[in-house]
């Protein structure tokens, strides 16, 4: 990426740097790949490892040998590029993936066709990959477009990274219903053996003063699933296993990633996510409510409130984001 594609890796001082990837020209988008491209591989290489390791989960694949993937705002395929890697390490019987990248910027479509290309021979699969030239203008709208019946449906694996974010950032989205508009237009088109959708974020405040990302994104979720049974939470494990029974409305989660690269040696990522499947497909255990920290209680001073304090009488130093914490 580096070498070839002359991506450069420059941080900014701002963690608002990149809320209009839409409008960026090609020299940006280069150094959007170099600095936050390994993050987004990172991450989701990570996540998805996790999912596979799952004996459950991984059942669910083992009889297939083709696999089909829709990435919304795809970008430069950061993290579509880290559901590969993982497909490779943990799905042997996988011979295909049919990969659809819903873009509005062209010249990040142009860069993750180019690593595509490149990735192809490190894979044991083949890779049939479309990136679609479409700007979304709002989640309700989309779901009636056409451009959709270009993916392969039903999706086995859906992602939406560090999208939504953007969405609200360009006003094209509201706050208070960006990730419900998102899950009610685009989880129907989860396969439904073993459809699994991937939503995550960054852990920054909206704007100046305003409220989390994270906030939005729990609350949303869990009131949006509520009118939608067909679906349910996989991780994190407390919003599994008190599934429609969480009434924290200002919860607060983050994961960090250290991420390592030819660029840097401790490039660190602050997210947050859900990972959502379809109820008549994906099916884990039921438990007790674990007791796990989801948020670090030195990043989130404002609500002062600990995540499913209401539920959970404790807590220790268990990661709540794994399948199996």
């Amino acid at each position: 990426m580096f070498e070839t594609l002359k991506a450069s890796y420059q941080p900014s001082k701002t963690e608002r740097a990149f809320d209009c990837n839409l409008e960026s020209s090609q020299d940006k988008a280069l150094i959007y790949a170099g600095t936050y491209l390994p993050r987004s591989y990172a991450e989701c290489y990570c996540i998805f490892d996790d999912l596979f390791h799952t004996a459950e989960i991984a059942k669910a694949f083992q009889d297939q040998t083709t696999l089909s993937i829709l990435s919304i705002g795809s970008g430069t395929c950061g993290d579509a590029l880290g559901v590969l890697s993982a497909i490779d390490k943990n799905l042997s019987n996988i011979r295909r993936v049919f990969l659809t990248g819903i873009e509005g910027n062209k010249p990040a479509r142009n860069i993750a066709k180019k690593l595509l290309h490149q990735a192809k021979q490190h894979y044991h699969f083949e890779i049939d990959f479309r990136a679609e030239d479409y700007t979304i203008e709002s989640f309700k709208d989309y779901i009636d477009t056409t451009c959709v019946l270009h993916a392969e449906a039903p999706a086995d694996i859906l992602l939406s990274s560090k999208m939504i974010s953007e969405m609200v950032s360009m006003g094209k989205e509201q706050p208070n219903q960006a990730y419900s508009n998102f899950l009610a237009s685009f989880l129907p088109l989860l396969s439904p053996a073993t459809g699994i959708c991937l939503l995550l974020d960054v852990a920054t405040k909206v704007t100046e003063g305003g409220t989390w990302f994270p906030v939005l994104m729990n609350a949303q979720t869990s009131k949006t699933l509520e009118s939608m049974p067909e679906f349910r939470i996989i991780a994190p494990a407390p919003c599994r296993e008190l599934h429609g029974s969480c009434n924290t409305s200002c919860c607060y989660s983050q994961k960090r990633f250290e991420v390592k690269h030819s660029r840097a040696s401790c490039d660190l990522s602050r997210v947050n996510y859900r990972i959502i499947s379809r109820a008549t497909g994906i099916a884990l255990p039921s438990k007790q409510p674990t007791p796990c920290i989801i948020s670090p209680p030195t990043q989130f001073r404002q609500e002062k409130q600990a995540p499913c304090s209401s539920q959970l009488e404790s807590t220790c130093e268990k990661d709540a984001f794994p399948i199996n914490p």
